[in-house]
């Protein structure tokens, strides 16, 4: 275990610490087990696959209105978010996985979350009828539901930030995930916002880099050929865009996954080692088991 960095502080600096030790960490468990790369690209390949789907029933909604474009955007929130939390909730079983020092498997994994298709689909419901409200708020033109809008976000952010861990790891309602998710975020805080400030800034950084450097690859081809040089620019750019995308979001599903398994269980992960999680805002003891999941 790291001595104590102070990293629960919120100065730039010291956030930015946080994440990239948290990035690193995170890093090595996606060298040693790159398959958890499949998780986010699985849940990225649905969400075009239903974007497509409902792009022409939401034109024509659009266009006969009446309230029916919200009825087909419920529809697509709903199918999108689903999916998206399937993936993201087998990511968190594979970590937790290595973890414990046992293998991830991709099909076991998915296998697993099948037991807890119910509350997925409860919080699928629930997230689609949040987000509803979120674009009618947008709609809004007024000072005062630009200022709810705001209030809201943030609110729902810090309840549902581990909604997923939780819909793993814990038997809960539709109301107690809420609770729970809120409880370990309390738990958790002080790494919780560092994570997320330092882990975006880090991982924006590697984005830019890759486009550099994809754009950089290209450059003799453009000399040569604007046109194929143009076209391997966008390929090589979508590619590095991809990538970072991937590495983004399991990232996060590895980092939340550390953060729940030291806030249930007080024991920091091995491949956390590195990180101080004796800074965390107040763990207190909770009842979840998640490594014998």
């Amino acid at each position: 275990m790291a001595t104590s960095t102070k990293s629960n502080g919120f100065g730039f600096f010291s956030r930015l610490k946080t994440g990239w030790t948290l990035t690193k960490d995170s890093l090595s468990v996606i060298r040693d087990h790159p398959k958890l790369l499949v998780f986010p690209l699985l849940a990225g390949l649905s969400s075009i696959f239903f974007l497509v789907l409902f792009f022409l029933p939401m034109v024509i909604a659009d266009v006969i209105g009446g309230g029916l474009e919200y009825i087909v955007l419920f529809g697509l929130y709903f199918v999108t978010t689903f999916f998206s939390t399937y993936f993201s909730a087998a990511l968190v079983h594979a970590s937790n996985e290595v973890f414990h020092g046992r293998e991830p498997q991709i099909r076991e994994s998915m296998t697993a979350i099948n037991p807890h298709i119910g509350p997925i689909v409860v919080w699928s419901l629930i997230s689609a009828t949040v987000s509803i409200l979120f674009r009618m708020l947008e709609n809004s033109d007024t000072p005062v539901a630009s200022i709810m809008r705001s209030i809201f976000a943030i609110g729902w952010s810090i309840m549902t930030f581990f909604i997923v861990p939780v819909l793993v790891f814990e038997d809960v309602t539709a109301t107690s995930m809420f609770k729970r998710s809120g409880e370990t975020f309390r738990d958790t805080w002080g790494e919780t916002l560092g994570a997320g400030f330092g882990i975006t800034a880090i991982v924006l950084g590697i984005g830019v880099i890759l486009v550099i450097s994809a754009v950089a690859i290209s450059i003799p081809l453009l000399v040569l050929s604007a046109g194929l040089g143009v076209l391997l620019t966008i390929v090589l750019v979508a590619l590095a865009m991809v990538f970072t995308y991937l590495i983004s979001q399991t990232i996060w599903g590895i980092a939340k996954t550390a953060l729940y398994v030291y806030a249930t269980e007080g024991v920091a992960p091995s491949q956390f080692e590195n990180f101080d999680f004796e800074t965390l805002g107040g763990r207190t003891d909770r009842s979840a088991t998640p490594g014998t999941k």
